[in-house]
């Protein structure tokens, strides 16, 4: 029996994912310059030629794990879209990217170290700037209608605490528990932004 074109489509999206999670796995190994496409396709069993209809470089792959991450953190934020932040979404928001990091521990400790090598970081700062603006913005926003005195140092602070922590748990998720660190951080967070 012949596949539908779902079927077709769900294949294309798991070989599509097997290749990007697979490049992951050895650009945080081996490094993003000394990973090729070859291997790539030889640890995800398939062949060069398939990963190449997929993905046309090795920096196409790249660009589009910088993609999932982005959009896996960020898809958290401004639930309804709105473009204003409550005190609610601001919760929610850290406390979903808690659960997403917790439940793929493996991910983020490849996609963290991925982001923080030499080659790696010039090209994730730009994206990141230009993706991150409007974020950052709705963040400010709603920082200052917090009451904030100094929403920019807040700011600030705030993201530098979320982002830590994220980067602590990859780093050393038995050091603290997760649930207290998650709750800290909300806390914090709120406390800066309200006294400051």
């Amino acid at each position: 029996m012949p596949k539908s074109q779902e079927q077709i489509d769900d294949i294309r999206k798991q070989k599509k994912q097997l290749i990007m999670d697979t490049a992951l796995e050895l650009f945080a190994e081996n490094g993003f310059h000394a990973t090729s496409i070859s291997q790539i396709a030889k640890k995800a069993k398939i062949s060069k030629g398939l990963t190449y209809n997929y993905f046309d470089s090795k920096n196409k792959i790249l660009d589009e794990l910088m993609n999932q991450g982005f959009n896996e953190i960020y898809d958290n934020l401004d639930l309804n879209k709105d473009g204003i932040l409550t005190e609610d979404e601001f919760k929610f928001f850290i406390s979903e990217n808690f659960r997403l990091v917790r439940e793929n521990l493996h991910y983020w400790k490849l996609f963290f170290s991925l982001l923080l090598q030499p080659q790696v970081s010039v090209v994730f700062a730009e994206q990141y700037k230009e993706k991150a603006e409007p974020l950052f913005l709705m963040f400010y926003q709603f920082i200052v209608s917090s009451g904030s005195k100094d929403p920019e140092k807040d700011l600030m602070a705030v993201a530098s605490m979320i982002e830590g922590a994220f980067l602590y748990i990859v780093a050393a998720p038995d050091v603290f528990p997760i649930d207290k660190m998650e709750e800290a951080v909300i806390d914090s967070c709120l406390k800066i932004i309200k006294t400051n």
